[in-house]
């Protein structure tokens, strides 16, 4: 029984962090000229920024909050003065489902591109 336990443990475990992996890589989208980088380990969500080659420039989002398949984030543009919360939800392995709260709303896909 003790072994049955410790398996099952062990295969949430593995689960879960290979989920916060799975966010790991560079990501675009139809509808604006930044790239998102999402740097991840397999235990958590480390670091997310924009970047864009168009602007020149370089936006850093603070994460407020993780779970399995999804992570939430602040986000503080000085260019325009917009703050807005996103939340990111993996659908699968390459597409990712934005959802933009505060000074700008809406939903928005991002492809994996690397």
């Amino acid at each position: 029984m003790t072994r049955l336990f410790i398996a099952l443990s062990f295969l949430v475990t593995f689960s879960t962090l290979t989920a916060q992996e799975s966010f790991n890589g560079m990501w675009e989208s139809d509808t604006s000229s930044y790239i998102t980088t999402i740097l991840a380990s397999e235990y958590s969500v480390l670091e997310i920024y924009n970047t864009s080659f168009v602007e020149y420039r370089r936006i850093d989002e603070k994460i407020t909050s993780q779970s399995k398949s999804k992570f939430t984030t602040e986000l503080y543009n000085p260019n325009n003065g917009y703050t807005v919360n996103i939340k990111y939800n993996l659908k699968d392995p390459n597409t990712i489902i934005s959802t933009y709260s505060g000074d700008m709303e809406g939903k928005y896909i991002l492809n994996r591109i690397h």
